[in-house]
C-alpha cells in the first residue's frame, strides 16, 4: 500500500511539473514569435553584474536586434554583429577587435537570448504574481550539459507579452541581470548599420582576431 501511495504521489508531482513546463514553453513561444515578427527591435536596459568576490557593477545600455544581427551599446563599448562577424569597439583604448562568430561555444548572444529558449533550455513556470497592477510570470530555464551558464531566470510582463527581466547565473556564483526599461519595435534600419565602418573612427587601431 505504501509503495502504491508513493507511486501515485510521484505521478501527480511529475504531472504538475509537466503542466508547468508546457505552460512555460507556450509563454516563451508566444514571446519568441512576437519578437521575430518585428523587422527590428531596440531594448533600453539596465545591466547589473553581481560578483560574489568583487561587488556589483551597474550600467545602462541599448541593444538593437534585427534577425541574427545586433548592435550593443554599453558604457565605453560598442559591439556590432552582422551575423557572421563581431566588431567590438573599446572607446578608452581607441581600438576595435574583430572576431568571427564561433558556433556551439555555449555563449548566450543577444539573438539567442530572445529566440532560442526552447531549442537549448528546459523551461519551467515557477511563479505567477502581480506587482503595481501588472501581471508577471517568472520562468526558470536550465541549459543542456556543457553550457557556460547554470540557469536563466526570465520575468515576463504577461499583460504585454514582453520580457521584463533576465538573470543569467554563471558557474562561479555570479549573476548577470538585465532589466528592460523600454522596448521600441520596427526602427528604420538597413544591413549596412550592422557593420563597422573605420571611416567613422579615424585613427582607430584595428585588431583582427579571426
Amino acid at each position: 500500500m505504501k509503495n502504491i501511495f508513493i507511486f501515485i504521489i510521484s505521478i501527480l508531482i511529475s504531472g504538475a511539473a509537466f503542466s508547468q513546463s508546457k505552460k512555460a514553453k507556450a509563454i516563451i513561444e508566444d514571446i519568441t514569435k512576437k519578437t521575430q515578427e518585428y523587422k527590428s527591435v531596440e531594448f533600453e536596459f539596465t545591466f547589473t553584474y553581481e560578483d560574489p568576490g568583487n561587488g556589483d557593477v551597474s550600467e545602462k545600455g541599448k541593444l538593437l536586434i534585427s534577425g541574427d544581427k545586433y548592435i550593443l551599446n554599453i558604457e565605453g563599448q560598442k559591439v556590432i554583429c552582422d551575423g557572421e562577424t563581431i566588431w567590438t569597439y573599446i572607446e578608452d583604448a581607441w581600438e576595435v577587435q574583430i572576431n568571427a562568430i564561433e558556433e556551439d561555444d555555449g555563449s548566450i548572444t543577444p539573438s539567442k537570448l530572445l529566440t532560442t529558449y526552447n531549442e537549448e533550455y528546459k523551461a519551467r513556470l515557477e511563479k505567477e504574481y502581480k506587482r503595481d497592477g501588472v501581471n508577471y510570470q517568472r520562468i526558470v530555464l536550465k541549459p543542456e550539459e556543457g553550457k557556460k551558464w547554470v540557469k536563466l531566470d526570465v520575468v515576463v510582463n504577461a499583460d504585454k507579452q514582453q520580457i521584463s527581466e533576465i538573470t543569467i547565473h554563471d558557474k562561479n556564483g555570479g549573476k548577470i541581470h538585465y532589466k528592460i526599461d523600454k522596448i521600441t519595435p520596427d526602427l528604420d534600419i538597413t544591413d549596412a548599420d550592422f557593420t563597422f565602418n573605420p571611416d567613422d573612427y579615424p585613427d582607430v587601431e584595428i585588431v583582427d582576431m579571426r
